[in-house]
């Protein structure tokens, strides 16, 4: 598939996307909506602070992933703002970002390969830290339906079906994930002309990988805690958000909805910001616990609210770095 037909199929995607949510809306009622954000006011500006101990902790996790290269915790957060802004903007399930932040990362005098390996580090553990996320909430799910019988039972054993996928992506990484792909791909005689070119250095990053899980299991730990800290801290955004609209729930069914909620984002991440896919997501997560679908709405229009707010300081960053590289004097290349 070429470019030109990639790009019209994100369009149609798009254009779909924002036709449901439009749909959701109507199907709510505009004025329901509107009345529900009323209630907020100001306070809306205060949706805007849990999201920074989110970005806070998940650098932190970020900062743990590096073998020996120091990068001061300011420059981290700043270039993981940038390299986020292209994931909530392109559809390629949050990927999007991890080469530039890799390339701002050199830009530091970070190692092209182990700048690259910590982006890989930091993704795989907050993608294991988001598995055990939602199998907890999937957990609190369960007990809050009360699901019994033979339904509980085939329940968990899709709960469970995070253990292997978490032990897979361990054992890949540790095996050597690119040097897997290179495998499968010539397996079935798929030949990517841009991955064969870069065998070599693909191959030395699964070695940097590598030495990173075997000398520092510590640092691991760390960053996968933090990680998981940051998917915690996301609980304060949904509570505040359902306390100023005076919406009474338990935390079991705050973490229910945060959990889920991130699932329902992942899942349509293939649409440009998940637009319609998020909000319908969220809305069957609602209904689900009982709690209403103009709620669910007005819920899922105040995360975009915030998710516009950091995507647009985001790509301010990402201007201000490209600035910054523009402008500074040439060097030497660096011996890696």
């Amino acid at each position: 598939m070429n470019k030109e037909n990639k790009k019209k199929i994100k369009i149609i995607l798009l254009i779909a996307g924002c036709a449901f949510f439009f749909l959701l809306i109507y199907k709510v009622g505009p004025s329901t909506i509107y009345h529900q954000l009323i209630v907020l006011k100001w306070k809306v500006l205060l949706l805007l602070l849990p999201f920074s101990l989110v970005f806070i902790l998940d650098t932190l996790g970020w900062k743990y992933a590096f073998t020996n290269s120091k990068i001061s915790f300011k420059d981290l957060f700043l270039i993981r703002i940038a390299g986020e802004s292209l994931n909530w903007i392109i559809p390629s399930a949050n990927f999007a970002g991890e080469p530039m932040k890799a390339y701002f990362l050199k830009k530091h005098n970070v190692p092209m390969a182990e700048g690259m390996a910590s982006v890989v580090i930091s993704k795989t553990l907050l993608i294991i830290s988001q598995i055990v996320f939602v199998m907890i909430g999937v957990a609190f799910l369960l007990f809050k339906l009360n699901v019994s019988g033979s339904r509980l039972v085939s329940s968990i054993a899709i709960v469970l079906l995070g253990i292997p996928i978490i032990i897979f992506i361990i054992f890949a990484q540790r095996q050597g994930l690119f040097a897997f792909l290179l495998k499968l791909l010539r397996m079935f005689r798929i030949k990517i002309r841009y991955i064969e070119e870069r065998e070599e250095k693909l191959l030395e990053l699964d070695k940097n990988i590598f030495q990173f899980y075997r000398h520092n299991k510590k640092k691991a730990f760390y960053s996968f805690v933090y990680c998981f800290l940051g998917y915690i801290a996301g609980l304060i955004e949904t509570f505040l958000i359902l306390y100023f609209l005076n919406v009474p729930v338990d935390t079991v069914s705050i973490y229910i909805i945060e959990s889920l909620a991130t699932v329902a984002k992942g899942i349509t991440s293939f649409i440009p910001g998940s637009v319609g896919g998020q909000e319908g997501g969220i809305i069957a997560i609602f209904v689900s616990l009982k709690l209403g679908a103009g709620v669910a709405l007005t819920f899922g229009i105040l995360r975009r609210f915030r998710e516009l707010i950091w995507t647009g300081a985001g790509l301010f960053v990402l201007s201000k770095l490209e600035w910054a590289i523009a402008e500074s004097p040439p060097t030497k290349p660096l011996e890696e």
